[in-house]
């Protein structure tokens, strides 16, 4: 059974969850909310994105599939982390996802980022994205780096995702890395969590009165429980150590917290009272920069072991 630590909300971080609220409930305010704090997350891809003078940015293509990749300049590199972003699986790679990668670069020089901008629901459904995944952790075995010097980090959609690439290299018998970061990972499409009904009330961003996620412009005509789709129902035997995150006012709450009896080796962070994803608030919210404490000392940790 995966280790459980559950924590307790912080004064500090009821004003963000407050916004968070306000934002997401009422049309007019998420309006102004996209406006006034796009400084802390935008939809935008910016041509001119800058992250810094000291760290090294580029572009390659795998079979077609852009990834950016960041690292420090004049540090040796000698691991690599896979991030895998949310949105969906019909929202792309963005400046917000960019100022992820620097939060895991940051945790280590000499670590080496590379952010996969896999193919978009509806247009490239499953398993396109599945398949760009396995594809780009080939390429960096293919660059010499060891399995065991491999992180694989994603949220939401792209916290699923990495589950599901771990799955998919278990069935390739393709050797797996080290570790996976997961926050908020969107793993039961079927829809049949507890939480999906208990926090109907209580979740800002797909509660009610909001816009359903659309499950069907991914999956298709494919069956909701299979587990490259849904890694929920995945076999976890032999996995990759696994670090996760959750709020509990999530309505995918139930997508992680199910998994405890699946993956012995993982460890689960729940946040009271938390929202969808919320260590991207960083460092506005305690609880995001506990979460981030957390994973810089995985991340550390696993490079050690």
């Amino acid at each position: 059974m995966a280790r459980y630590v559950f924590h307790k909300q912080r004064f500090s971080d009821k004003f963000g969850v407050s916004l968070v609220w306000f934002a997401f409930k009422f049309k007019a305010a998420r309006e102004r909310y996209n406006f006034k704090f796009k400084f802390a997350f935008t939809n935008t891809l910016s041509k001119n994105f800058s992250y810094g003078k000291k760290i090294d940015y580029e572009v390659i293509g795998i079979n077609g599939t852009k990834t950016e990749t960041i690292s420090f300049k004049d540090e040796e590199v000698k691991y690599a982390l896979i991030q895998l972003h949310g949105g969906a699986y019909v929202s792309g790679y963005n400046d917000t996802y960019r100022k992820v990668a620097k939060k895991y670069l940051k945790t280590n020089r000499n670590l080496k980022v590379f952010s996969l901008r896999y193919s978009l629901a509806p247009k490239y459904p499953f398993p396109k994205a599945l398949e760009e995944s396995v594809e780009l952790y080939q390429y960096l075995l293919n660059q010499g780096f060891k399995p065991e010097n491999i992180i694989v980090a994603g949220d939401s959609a792209g916290g699923g995702l990495s589950l599901a690439l771990g799955l998919k290299l278990k069935e390739k018998t393709i050797p797996l890395p080290k570790a996976m970061i997961a926050m908020s990972p969107w793993t039961d499409l079927a829809d049949e969590g507890e939480s999906h009904k208990k926090n109907k009330e209580k979740d800002p961003f797909f509660g009610k009165g909001t816009i359903p996620l659309d499950k069907f412009a991914y999956t298709g005509d494919y069956d909701l429980k299979n587990p490259y789709i849904s890694p929920k129902y995945g076999e976890y035997s032999n996995f990759s150590d696994l670090l996760m995150f959750v709020g509990s006012h999530e309505m995918i709450e139930s997508d992680t917290l199910d998994l405890q009896d699946k993956i012995e080796n993982a460890v689960i962070h729940e946040f009271e009272g938390m929202f969808h994803v919320f260590p991207l608030g960083f460092n506005k919210m305690a609880s995001s920069r506990e979460a981030w404490r957390i994973i810089k000392e995985f991340i550390n940790k696993q490079m050690r072991d």
